[in-house]
């Protein structure tokens, strides 16, 4: 059949929603304006209503992430017949489809599919599955359906067929491997979705999208990769790419500003010609696609597509939605107002990236003497033991930082000051791997020309801060204006330079011990003591056996002073609530309450 008349598909994304449903900041204990799947509902609904042929799908990293997520898998189970809040939500708004992301999978397999059958719509993953020793690769069985092909009425018209196939990262076998060994397995996102978009073609898609739960990166794409998006628009059986897991928006995002070399055009949503949305994280954007159809000769073609974001920031939440997990809600934020101690300091990270901070040094002081404890009676307790710590809650969505006034600590401080489940690891290390380790989190910064005269800020978009390893119990400073691989210098420890083969036993966390984050042989270590104990757990066991908290800063690591100082403006971004704190290498330049910012100019010179 053939028809001149163009129909119009709107497919409605949401991804990286980490169990954000009411627009509440647990951690800070206080409304959010900038994110929840109750704000993203709102404009999920207005969609429904003014469009006729709509798809709502979800990118995955749905059901780990805030105080609710925790407080369901670890205080409060899941009755028989208790429905996830999040799956609640969702089958109320009527998903069509959802895949999974790597965070997914931290509570465990049988958590993840008890979760998943309760939705009213189908799950997809088309590059995991469960691990057969027997079989080649070790692929067994697909641990949810590999691709799916929704029949989408246009206009109670014509009948288009979307295939959907949805890809996460392979690498959750090495972040999740205390968990997941021997029970997953994994291929490459690319080619997967190679074999399943020309499986899909011949099963009578009409259009092929893809779930990817992977970032866009203008990296030489390797097999194996993280952020595969770039290459995924170059099949040519993909028609659209749904991204996620980087938590960045794409089109708009400044992090994609001036990539057009790459195929990347910020402007438009296209990538190598495909469209593409990512929608933040959190809820807080809806990712649009909007497709514009006809059909010929009973083939569809897309004559027109557009990509677009929805910040919800101005939006009021839906209130339905809100009253679905109301009960789970009010239990939760009873529970993290508990008290469990008091401080004597200020714990906040506005400016944790630039130089040390209580709310980091708290925790690698408290970590490293665990780790003690665990080595006595080893061969390994007489080795120097050191902590590597990356700076969280660095800033995001206005609020995302640590401010906690000294004073009382509820559990709500203590997921604040560490929000994930980690588990201690302690590794063997030399002098030369422990370079490596400092020289890779010291990408976080941008290079330095001192005789440049552009803007530039002091941080690098594409490095995120949870790669940011401070090593606690050794000293040395970081020179920005180094490349890479020759940042770290004064490496010392007891005031004496560390040789290269010198050992050291360094206390981490399961994440990073397995490879997390992609450091250079950091998976390689060898591992001197196996634990499941939570960072969460010995904070919390550290601060109710004190009456009071006291941490005394240790400068161990600084950036490097150029005193000779650099025609380079350098500035640096926080929340407008530092200003009152900022050291005195920066000074304000701006300020947005409304978003909670504030821009800074650095005094390199101050360090």
């Amino acid at each position: 059949m053939t028809t001149n008349r163009c129909y119009q598909l709107v497919i409605l994304e949401t991804s990286d929603l980490h169990c954000n449903i009411v627009p509440y900041d647990y951690y800070n204990d206080k409304k959010s304006e900038f994110f929840g799947l109750a704000k993203t509902a709102t404009i999920i609904k207005k969609f429904k209503n003014n469009c006729t042929n709509t798809v709502l799908v979800d990118n995955g990293d749905l059901i780990q992430g805030n105080a609710l997520s925790d407080f369901i898998n670890r205080k409060a189970p899941l009755a028989e017949n208790q429905i996830h809040p999040i799956i609640k939500v969702m089958n109320y708004l009527r998903f069509d489809l959802a895949t999974v992301g790597n965070h997914d999978f931290n509570y465990g397999l049988d958590f993840l599919f008890k979760v998943a059958n309760q939705a009213n719509f189908p799950f997809i993953c088309s590059n995991l599955f469960h691990y057969n020793k027997n079989l080649k690769n070790h692929l067994g069985k697909s641990l949810f359906p590999e691709n799916f092909i929704l029949e989408k009425k246009l206009d109670n018209e014509e009948i288009v067929k979307i295939g959907f196939i949805g890809v996460a990262p392979p690498q959750i076998l090495i972040w999740d491997k205390h968990i997941l060994h021997h029970k997953v397995a994994a291929i490459d996102m690319v080619l997967a979705t190679k074999q399943q978009a020309k499986l899909l073609k011949k099963m009578g898609a009409d259009i092929v999208v893809v779930l990817a739960h992977s970032g866009i990166f203008p990296i030489k794409y390797v097999t194996g990769c993280e952020n595969a998006v770039c290459e995924l628009t170059k099949i040519k059986e993909v028609d659209v790419v749904l991204s996620g897991h980087a938590h960045n928006v794409f089109p708009g995002g400044k992090v994609f500003n001036n990539l057009e070399k790459y195929k990347i055009i910020n402007q438009t949503g296209k990538i190598n010609g495909k469209p593409v949305v990512m929608p933040g994280a959190l809820g807080s954007h809806l990712g649009v696609i909007r497709l514009e159809l006809t059909k010929k000769r009973d083939k569809w073609k897309i004559n027109q597509s557009f990509a677009e974001v929805h910040n919800v920031r101005d939006v009021e939440p839906d209130s339905h939605s809100l009253a679905l997990v109301s009960e789970e809600n009010n239990k939760v934020l009873s529970y993290i107002r508990s008290e469990v101690g008091r401080s004597s300091v200020h714990f906040n990270s506005w400016f944790s990236t630039l130089q040390i901070s209580y709310a980091s040094q708290f925790i690698q002081k408290t970590v490293l003497e665990f780790g003690k404890i665990l080595l006595k009676n080893t061969k390994w307790e007489n080795l120097p033991i050191l902590c590597a710590f990356a700076p969280l809650n660095t800033g995001s969505h206005g609020s995302f930082y640590i401010n906690i006034p000294k004073g009382p600590l509820a559990i709500k401080d203590i997921s604040n000051l560490y929000s994930y489940d980690n588990e201690i690891k302690i590794l063997l290390t030399n002098g030369d791997q422990l370079k490596t380790w400092l020289e890779f989190g010291a990408q976080i910064f941008t290079q330095i020309d001192v005789t440049s005269s552009t803007e530039i800020n002091i941080l690098s978009p594409h490095f995120p801060a949870f790669n940011f390893d401070c090593i606690y119990g050794i000293t040395y400073e970081i020179d920005i204006t180094k490349p890479y691989g020759k940042r770290i210098i004064n490496l010392c420890y007891n005031k004496v330079p560390i040789k290269s083969t010198q050992k050291f036993s360094v206390v981490t966390n399961n994440y990073r011990a397995a490879g997390g984050g992609n450091f250079p042989n950091l998976h390689k270590l060898k591992s001197l003591v196996e634990t499941t104990q939570l960072y969460r757990d010995i904070v919390i066991e550290k601060v109710k056996e004190q009456p009071e908290i006291k941490v005394t800063l240790e400068e161990n690591w600084r950036i490097h002073p150029i005193l000779s100082g650099t025609k380079q403006k350098i500035f640096f971004e926080s929340s407008s609530d530092s200003i009152p704190f900022h050291p005195k290498f920066l000074t304000l330049l701006s300020k947005d309450e409304k978003l909670k910012k504030a821009k800074y100019l650095v005094d390199i010179t101050k360090f």
